[in-house]
Parts: C-alpha cells; sequence; structure tokens
C-alpha cells in the first residue's frame, strides 16, 4: 500500500526484523490475539518496548507513543478485558475492509477508525458495577463482528516459510470458515458463521504457488473435510504432484475424496475429535456423531495408510459424570484394538495420542451462562486419565495445563476491572490472584460461577449477529440432553443469516 511501511516484531526481539527498529519508533502496533492468556504477553511486550501498557497511562504521560490496535479472533468475541491496552479494536475478518481503514488512516489518523462500524474506539466506552463488582451498565456504541463476503475469492495462506515457526516449511491454505455442525462449546464455529468456502480457482492458485516452495499443503478451516470441491481439490493436488495434510478430519466428512488424499500424500498422523466418550453427552453437546461412525472412518483411515491416531476430548462438561470420564479410557482401547491389526501386518507400531482438555465456556456460545468445575475436580480427572490410558500400549496422554485453562476462562468472559488487573500483574509481575483481590474480585468465582439467565455480560458491547434467545435454548438444551439441526440452506435459527 502506497505510504504504508509494514513490518514484523517478535517477542523475543528488541527490534523490528526488516527495518531493525523499536517498536517504540511505529505509528501503529497492530497486534493480533489468538488466546486470551496473550493479554499478559502483550503487556510485557509494551513494557519491554518503553511503551506503558495501559492506556490511561500513556494517556497521562502524554509522551509520543504509537496507536496501539488490536485485533484476531481472540478480540472477537469479547474485546472488553483488553480494552484498558488498546486504542483502538477491530473486530472480525480483514479481507475486503483492513485496505479500506488502514487507506482512512493514512488520510485522516485517529479519527478514521470513526468510520467504521466494526472498530471499538476504547476511550469512548465506559462500563459501570455495583458493590459486588458486577457490570450494571455499558455506555457506548455496539460494534458489529465483520464477517467478510469476499473470503471466497480471496487468497488465505501462508505468507513466511521457516524453520522457526511451528508448522516449519507446511505451506498453510484455509479452505473454509465455520462449521455447519454448531457444537455448542466451539466459539471458532460460531465466530465463522455463516459457513463460506473459498472458491476453489482461488486454491488452485495457492497450490501453484505452495508448489514453487515444496511439495506439501497444510489444509485448515473449523470443517475443513466439509468443503465441497474435494474432488476438484484432489485433481488439483494431482496436477501440481501435491501432497496435503489435513488439520483435522471429521468422520462425518461427506467426500470419500478425503480419505484418496490421505492415501495419495502419504498423511501418517490422522486427527479426530469424538470429545467425549459417552456418546449421549456427545449428542448433547451438539456433536451428532455416533461412536460407529469414529471406528469405521478411522478403520478407513489406517486402510489409506495412516500409522498413528491422534483423539481430542474434553473434559469438564455440563453434566457429565465420572462415568463420561471413564469412556473416554473406554473407546480409547476400541481405538487401540482397531488399529492394532494394521500395526501387526506392517511389522511396526505406531502411536495413539489422547489429548484432553477442560472445557472453557466462551462468549456468544450456548457454554457462555456456565460454571466450570474447581481446579482441584479437573485435576482429579486428570490423573485418573492418566493412570488408566497408561495401562493401554503405545498410547500417551497430554493435556492443557490446568492453571493456562483456567485463565483463559477468566479472561474469555471479563471486564474491565479484570483486564486491569491482568495488565497489573504482568507489569509489575504480581500474582494476578493477588491483584484481583485487592480490587475486590473472588479469583475462583471468575471461572466456576455460573452466570444468570438475563445477566448483562461485558461482551455485549459486541454485536455478533446471534440472538441471545437461541444460546439460552442451545445451553439448556444440553441438560436436556438434545441435539439441534446443522445449518441448512434457508435456516433462521441462531438470526445470522436473516
Amino acid at each position: 500500500m502506497e505510504g504504508v511501511s509494514c513490518d514484523l516484531y517478535f517477542s523475543d526481539s528488541s527490534q523490528s526484523l526488516f527495518l531493525g527498529s523499536p517498536l517504540k519508533d511505529f505509528d501503529v502496533v497492530a497486534i493480533s490475539v489468538t488466546y486470551e492468556d496473550h493479554i499478559f504477553t502483550i503487556s510485557e511486550i509494551l513494557k519491554k518496548a518503553g511503551i506503558p501498557p495501559l492506556r490511561t497511562l500513556r494517556e497521562e504521560e502524554g509522551g509520543d507513543f504509537p496507536i496501539i490496535f488490536g485485533g484476531g479472533i481472540g478480540l472477537y468475541y469479547n474485546p472488553v478485558p483488553f480494552m484498558p491496552i488498546f486504542d483502538a479494536i477491530y473486530l472480525g475478518e480483514a479481507e475486503g475492509r483492513i485496505e479500506k481503514l488502514f487507506e482512512k488512516f493514512r488520510e485522516k489518523g485517529f479519527s478514521a477508525f470513526y468510520d467504521f462500524d466494526n472498530v471499538i474506539v476504547s476511550k469512548d466506552y465506559d462500563f459501570l458495577y455495583n458493590e459486588e463488582n458486577r457490570l450494571t451498565e455499558i455506555v457506548g456504541e455496539k460494534r458489529k463482528i465483520f464477517r467478510s463476503p469476499y473470503f471466497p475469492e480471496y487468497p488465505s495462506h501462508s505468507c513466511f516459510l521457516t524453520e522457526d515457526t511451528a508448522f516449519k516449511d507446511m505451506f498453510l491454505i484455509e479452505l473454509n470458515r465455520g462449521c455447519i455442525e454448531k457444537c455448542r462449546f466451539c466459539v471458532a464455529t460460531y465466530m465463522g458463521l455463516p459457513y463460506r468456502e473459498k472458491q476453489i480457482e482461488i486454491v488452485e492458485n495457492e497450490i501453484a504457488l505452495a508448489a514453487k516452495y515444496g511439495e506439501r499443503v497444510g489444509l485448515i478451516g473449523a470443517g475443513v473435510t466439509d468443503y465441497s470441491k474435494m474432488e476438484d481439490l484432489y485433481e488439483i493436488l494431482k496436477k501440481y504432484d501435491m501432497k496435503a495434510s489435513f488439520s483435522s478430519l471429521k468422520a462425518s466428512s461427506p467426500s470419500p475424496y478425503v480419505l484418496e488424499i490421505v492415501k495419495e500424500s502419504g498423511q501418517k498422523t490422522v486427527t479426530i475429535a469424538p470429545e467425549t466418550g459417552n456418546e449421549k453427552l456427545r449428542y448433547a453437546i451438539n456433536k451428532k456423531v455416533p461412536d460407529e461412525k469414529y471406528f469405521s472412518f478411522t478403520e478407513e483411515l489406517f486402510k489409506a495408510g495412516a500409522e498413528n491416531l491422534k483423539l481430542y476430548f474434553l473434559i469438564g462438561l455440563p453434566t457429565e459424570t465420572q462415568e463420561d470420564v471413564e469412556s473416554i479410557v473406554k473407546m480409547t482401547k476400541q481405538f487401540y484394538s482397531l488399529v492394532l491389526p494394521f500395526w501387526k501386518e506392517r511389522g511396526k507400531a505406531g502411536e495413539i495420542h489422547v489429548s484432553v482438555n477442560p472445557v472453557i465456556p466462551k462468549p456468544f456460545t450456548p457454554l457462555q451462562w456456565f460454571g466450570m468445575e474447581k481446579k482441584s475436580s479437573i485435576e482429579k480427572k486428570i490423573r485418573y486419565l492418566q493412570k488408566e490410558l497408561r495401562k493401554i500400549p503405545h498410547t500417551r496422554l497430554t493435556h492443557e495445563n490446568v492453571r493456562s485453562a483456567i485463565l483463559q476462562a477468566i479472561i474469555s468472559r471479563a471486564d474491565t476491572i479484570v483486564g486491569e488487573a491482568a495488565v497489573i500483574s504482568a507489569m509489575k509481575k504480581t500474582p494476578f490472584r493477588k491483584v484481583l483481590k485487592e480490587k475486590n474480585v473472588n479469583f475462583e468465582e471468575l471461572y466456576t460461577r455460573e452466570r444468570e439467565k438475563d445477566e448483562l455480560f461485558p461482551w455485549e458491547i459486541v454485536e455478533s449477529g446471534i440472538r441471545r434467545n437461541y444460546l439460552w435454548k442451545e445451553y439448556q438444551m444440553i441438560y436436556e440432553g438434545k441435539s439441534s439441526p446443522s445449518c441448512f440452506p434457508g435456516c433462521k435459527m441462531c438470526g445470522l443469516c436473516d
């Protein structure tokens, strides 16, 4: 873009990658937030760069500081705890709008942010609380999440290939956004709706580009194997002599070409997510896939050449019992029995990797009202699974750090009081729990408290397009053990497609 100079900055360096400039020298510092606990990292980065992390401190000091501008999926659903840091926050996707925003910014400066209905200018909002620090009023206009209608015709792929990243030399291509299943815990689904697919012509251009740098692409999306042009994709991969790996596989994947791509690409590790070993509980969280479908699909994957299986499970779901936790072990044993003959036939054992993580309630999902279990209860379940899964040969268990999961849960549904406490904690290197106590906020209650039906939520500063009463009904259906339909043409259930 004419008149704009962009650079990259990493948390472990003191200057930008290309220009070699300190962060303080830029007009705008734009930070993409992916996870809630980035609030601590961002505070540390800004402090290290000589920029006061708290917006109010920057205003008081009156120095020539950059505009701190936030975006990314971690801010779509609740920007409020980050408002003490950011001068402005961009809600939603970039395609077709971020360019216009920076064109306006170049012309008008900071006032350009007011021209966009998906940008929050933090100083213009006030949050009022009662004596118990419960939110009673939000002063300021609601802002919308921008869901780009241009996604199907825009490239969205890796821009850098380096050994220094998590996926090393893997060229990542995004196939679709949103997911038609609407699992009740999944914020990526609700924030990505309505479901959209990238045009196959754009995907071909991306694969052709990837072929110049390597021989494999990584295909990503919340429901990546729902992509309706899977046969065309298969032919394009063959045309460019490229292999592909799927980020995860849905056992309900409709296209047989998913298996063909796995087979011809030699993908050795395949990932599926039953979420729970209890079929009844799985349907209650709206993952409408029976046990048998997971087993038959896995068998087909191993016939196609898979050697290792990764399984994702959740613990701490609403209505969950000890029997449900035990069902994770039972289901893993069944997977082991299923893949063992393939290992014996090949004379080489692979691995079953079981990833178990606490469910984290997220805004704008049916679980936004849910009170998590206490840390001790979650840890007890993990200890049980460690003990039992250890008995299954060639099986490895990993789990998210429970403290980290709790921090994510707290920030996920936090307000400005909690957000400011997180920033102060990082700035002063003081325990977060201690800063909260000084602000008269109970740490444990923040994640364990069941929210009231009509309670005002901080994230209602955001107009998500999803009806609140729809989410409440979906939440109640978990306890009733009922599922609801996936997205279908003409559906008006959640409100996004009105």
